[in-house]
C-alpha cells in the first residue's frame, strides 16, 4: 500500500509567495494536503545543492544539463536525479513514484511524475497524484503543469 502523503504546510503560490487567509491568517495546505507534497517536490527539483543552507543535500541540480543534448541518455540521467532528489530522507518512497519523459522539442522535455498515495478522508480518498513539468535544456527553466 501506498504511503500517506497527506501533510500540512504553509501555502505557497506558484511564483513562492504567502497567502493570507480569509481571517487574515497565513493560508495552509489543510483544505488540500496533497498540494504540501507537490510544493515540496517543486522545491527539491528546482533546487540546486547548496541552494538550502540548513538543508545542503536538497536539490536534483539538474542544472548541470544545461547545454546537454535532448537524447535518451540525458533525460535518463535527469530521471536519475529526481528520483534521488525525491528520494532523499525518505521523502517519496521510490515504489510511490513513476516518471515518465518525453522530447518535445530540441531543448524541452516533458516529465510526467505519478505518486501513488494513500487515500484517507482528508485527501478525498485520492490514490494517484499526477504532476507535469516541462524543462528547458537551453535556459535552466522548469514550468510546472499541474
Amino acid at each position: 500500500m501506498a504511503k500517506n502523503y497527506d501533510n500540512t504546510d504553509f501555502f505557497w503560490t506558484s511564483r513562492g509567495d504567502l497567502l493570507i487567509g480569509g481571517a487574515g491568517d497565513l493560508e495552509d495546505t489543510n483544505s488540500d494536503p496533497l498540494r504540501s507534497l507537490i510544493q515540496e517536490v517543486k522545491t527539491r527539483i528546482e533546487a540546486d545543492q547548496g541552494d538550502w543552507r540548513p538543508f545542503p543535500n536538497l536539490g536534483a541540480t539538474i542544472s548541470d544539463f544545461v547545454g546537454e543534448p535532448n537524447n535518451q541518455t540525458t533525460a535518463d540521467n535527469i530521471k536519475v536525479r529526481i528520483i534521488s532528489a525525491l528520494a532523499q530522507d525518505g521523502f517519496v518512497n521510490t515504489k510511490d513514484m513513476e516518471i515518465k519523459y518525453m522530447p518535445v522539442s530540441i531543448d524541452h522535455l516533458l516529465i510526467r511524475i505519478s505518486f501513488k498515495v494513500s487515500p484517507t478522508t482528508k485527501n478525498k480518498n485520492s490514490t494517484q497524484l499526477l504532476y507535469n513539468l516541462l524543462y528547458n535544456y537551453s535556459d535552466n527553466n522548469i514550468y510546472f503543469i499541474r
